[in-house]
């Protein structure tokens, strides 16, 4: 993702949803997904829970993560 934009963990994606006013709504085997609203637009960011709490999400799932919440990578490290 490059230094500008650091791969996170799950305790730091969650802090940034939190922060974006989304809620955990649905949890189901591995994956929570987070409900807000984004530029008008109701959303939905699935995240996947990883082994550990150190655990980073590699480049792909960062990628979906963000597209998802309808941000640009700027906008949602901006939370961070």
């Amino acid at each position: 993702m490059g230094p500008h934009y650091p791969l996170l963990n799950r305790t730091q994606v969650e802090k940034i949803l939190k922060e974006l006013g989304f809620n955990p709504k649905v949890t189901r085997g591995s994956h929570t997904q987070w409900e807000g609203h984004t530029k008008g637009q109701r959303r939905l960011v699935t995240v996947r829970k990883l082994k550990s709490a150190k655990e980073l999400y590699g480049p792909q799932l960062m990628n979906s993560m963000i597209r998802q919440s309808g941000l640009s990578k700027e906008e949602f490290y901006s939370y961070l």
